[in-house]
């Protein structure tokens, strides 16, 4: 029996036990324990019980002790995969697994979720949920890298994501009212966590490819209503397949001149974020939030600094 919580060493040859000398984070132990597992409590006599159970009625007990618990038994509960990811990692591990590092898993990283969306794109909700599977042990073995090496661990990452998801969600988790588009609203808070002043369009990681970029830039400069120049198309279309036969001719077209069409709208990419990051540059001159700007201000303030 031992008294500290470590989810990712626990085999059926050992026991937990904890002090209540304060509630204990029932949350926590739920995400690594079922509901009904065998627990004790230890007071002036034992009672046996479910975990769930003994979170919601610990009476006058000190101590709760649960039961051993087979490390990979509960594979439903996503913390098992993180001590998947030890096992494999552990001396007499997988030899491959062993091998690894941040930068040799980086490519799986991206295969995963690149096979992950082309199941969500079949419609295939099984695929889609093996394939969630397989991202999901990508998140834990770099985790475990991390533990490994002292940096992080599958703890903080979860506990990193809860945080940031609840402070950005204060009209759902502070009972606030949202002051305004609810998307406005995250980009303000998001730029607020950085001591250093924080530019709408940082964070579209440079490996991002060019169209996805693309998409992300005019997404978040259209929250704040700044729309970006565009070619006039001569055709009226709301038809999916003929936007993509055009984007396949532009592409088509770039080839035969000599171009190289990523690199081009990786090049727009970085103009028109450069051109953010002026407007954004005089806005804090001016001692105003960008989002305080009107629409019609903006693009005022746009062609200006264009010219």
């Amino acid at each position: 029996m031992h008294t500290s919580f470590d989810p990712f060493a626990l085999t059926t040859a050992r026991a937990v036990a904890l002090r209540l000398d304060a509630p204990p984070d029932g949350a926590a132990l739920l995400r690594r324990y079922p509901s009904e597992h065998p627990v004790t409590l230890l007071g002036r006599a034992a009672r046996e019980t479910t975990l769930a159970a003994a979170l919601e009625r610990p009476g006058e007990a000190r101590w709760l002790v649960l039961a051993p618990l087979e490390a990979f038994a509960d594979l439903a509960n996503p913390w098992t995969v993180g001590r998947i990811a030890a096992r494999l990692r552990a001396p007499d591990g997988c030899p491959w697994d062993r091998e690894q590092t941040h930068a040799s898993l980086r490519q799986g990283l991206l295969e995963e979720a690149y096979e992950a969306l082309d199941a969500l794109d079949a419609g295939d909700h099984a695929r889609f949920a093996d394939e969630l599977g397989d991202v999901l042990f990508q998140v834990a073995i770099h985790a475990q890298l991390g533990a490994e090496a002292g940096t992080f661990d599958l703890g903080q990452v979860s506990r990193a994501i809860g945080d940031k998801l609840i402070r950005r969600h204060p009209h759902v988790f502070g009972g606030g009212q949202i002051a305004d588009d609810p998307l406005k609203q995250w980009e303000r808070i998001k730029r607020a966590e950085s001591d250093a002043p924080r530019s709408l369009v940082d964070g579209i990681p440079r490996s991002t490819p060019a169209l996805f970029a693309a998409e992300r830039l005019q997404e978040r400069s259209a929250r704040l209503g700044l729309a970006p120049d565009r070619v006039e198309i001569p055709l009226d279309f709301d038809d999916p397949e003929f936007l993509g036969e055009l984007l396949f001719d532009i592409v088509g077209e770039s080839r035969e001149l000599g171009f190289d069409a990523e690199s081009a709208l990786r090049a727009a990419n970085a103009r028109y974020a450069d051109r953010v990051r002026a407007l954004e540059e005089r806005a804090r001159g001016e001692n105003r939030a960008l989002e305080s700007y009107t629409p019609v201000e903006l693009r005022r303030m746009w062609e200006d600094q264009r010219r």
